[in-house]
């Protein structure tokens, strides 16, 4: 037969094979093995991530947040808001900590309002997260229901802090009026 037959390098092939791959595969498991110091990072990586991917800035959306009836009457007995959590590169990203909204009626010649209601609304799971975060739009939708009463007709300011777990707190407020006319319903989230 030729040198250049398979039948004489079948065996050979086989063994080269397999080195090769057992070679392969001692280095795989090599590389999957990390030591301590290249994953710890240290304090100003992890300051440095957080900054990063936590909320920069929070965004009530003003076009969508509104006077809503909760029975479902047409009564404006609280407040669909929507909010946007954007991060430090102008992404919307999720949010783990605690909101606080703060509804206040307002006039012209007073620089502080009264104020109307207080909601406190604490996110600190995936459950929780997944109650007021719609997947789709990536928004976070809060029902405030007013407590036994009907919002009445006026000018209010709707401020909305975001207590991070970091100490950080991050603010917006609207500025809406509202003139009484029949409130839709909840959308559905």
């Amino acid at each position: 037969m030729p040198p250049h037959s398979n039948h004489r390098q079948g065996p050979n092939r086989y063994r080269c094979c397999t080195l090769v791959f057992c070679a392969l595969a001692g280095l795989a498991l090599t590389a999957c093995t990390t030591t301590s110091s290249t994953t710890s990072g240290g304090d100003a990586q992890m300051a440095a991530y957080l900054k990063l991917v936590m909320p920069a800035r929070v965004e009530i959306q003003r076009y969508l947040t509104r006077p809503v009836s909760h029975a479902g009457d047409g009564v404006a007995d609280g407040l669909e808001v929507i909010l946007a959590a954007y991060d430090s590169t102008g992404d919307l990203t999720k949010v783990i900590g605690t909101f606080h909204f703060e509804l206040e009626t307002r006039r012209l010649q007073d620089r502080i309002g009264r104020r109307v209601a207080f909601w406190p609304v604490e996110i600190k799971s995936g459950e929780t997260m997944r109650m007021y975060r719609d997947h789709l739009s990536r928004y976070y939708h809060f029902p405030l229901q007013l407590d036994n009463r009907a919002l009445q007709s006026g000018a209010y300011t709707l401020r909305v802090w975001l207590h991070l777990p970091t100490g950080e707190r991050l603010l917006d407020e609207y500025e809406f009026a509202y003139d009484g006319h029949t409130a839709p319903t909840l959308r559905p989230l």
